[in-house]
């Protein structure tokens, strides 16, 4: 055990550096909000369609690159210019091009166009949660908590405790004692954000604590879902990292997986309640 946790901590210095780095970007774009945080969410996303095009396009991809990323940056107009249901007709009609485009290259029309249509879908989804009904900016905030903590408990207990594997053909790495760890560490992130935004001001009234729990619980669990889907489309393409960009994280789309994944979902979450405030930020 010693042993481990020696070589964990000895490979953490520049995981750690780049992830703080990371994280302070993150955080003082989603403080600024408005088109600062847009063009920051589009630029990522621009990002990791530039890896998902090149591990998904085995002949030419030129033309499918450049149609994905109008894509990208057609559905951020849309969403600046008019609304989220524009820029998800724009995702639509875009994705349909990007299987064309694929379809021209002979390429897997199907495969690149999913990819392209899921991180469209985050990006316009991550848009609208930021500027939803007054809450957004507490929203983002709680999201980027519990995926995070997630990502890092999942990695420090499953690195130094082993043990058995959740999906050994997916990803050998990941094991049942990182999941939960990851869990554990995503249910404190998510409550102690939550007491943070209250201390601070960010939140009026101090939400329901049990209701945080539970909605990290199952934003935990998705997000761990959506790092595993992410794993398998690598090992698919038999590819480690989608990049290389990160020191000690690989690229963009090994970074934002768990990110990608939850988004869509918890922006529907927050549709079908009628607003965060009713999901998340309702009084105790």
């Amino acid at each position: 055990m010693a042993a481990a946790t020696n070589r964990v901590w000895s490979s953490l210095g520049r995981r750690l550096v780049i992830g703080v780095i990371l994280a302070i970007c993150a955080l003082v774009a989603v403080e600024a909000g408005g088109f600062a945080f847009l063009a920051v969410v589009t630029a990522l996303t621009a990002i990791v369609i530039f890896e998902w095009i090149r591990m998904s396009c085995r002949h030419r991809s030129l033309g499918t690159l450049a149609v994905s990323v109008a894509v990208a940056l057609a559905s951020s107009v849309v969403f600046a210019l008019w609304d989220a249901e524009w820029a998800l007709i724009a995702v639509a009609i875009g994705t349909v091009l990007v299987g064309l485009a694929a379809k021209f290259e002979n390429n897997n029309p199907f495969l690149v166009a999913a990819g392209i249509a899921v991180f469209t879908l985050s990006l316009v989804s991550t848009n609208w949660l930021r500027v939803e009904n007054g809450s957004g900016l507490a929203t983002i905030y709680w999201l980027f908590a519990v995926v995070w903590a997630t990502d890092s408990g999942a990695y420090l207990i499953g690195s130094i405790i082993g043990g058995a594997r959740v999906a050994p053909r997916i990803s050998p790495g990941k094991t049942w004692a990182g999941a939960i760890g990851g869990l554990a560490a995503g249910i404190f992130g998510g409550i102690g954000l939550t007491l943070l935004l209250s201390a601070v001001d960010v939140l009026k009234a101090m939400p329901d604590l049990a209701i945080i729990a539970a909605a990290s619980v199952l934003l935990s669990v998705v997000a761990q879902f959506g790092d595993l889907a992410e794993s398998s489309v690598k090992r698919h393409f038999g590819v480690k990292d989608s990049g290389a960009w990160l020191p000690g994280h690989g690229g963009a789309l090994d970074r934002l997986d768990s990110l990608i994944f939850v988004t869509p979902i918890l922006a529907l979450a927050v549709l079908l309640a009628g607003g965060s405030a009713r999901l998340l930020w309702a009084g105790g």
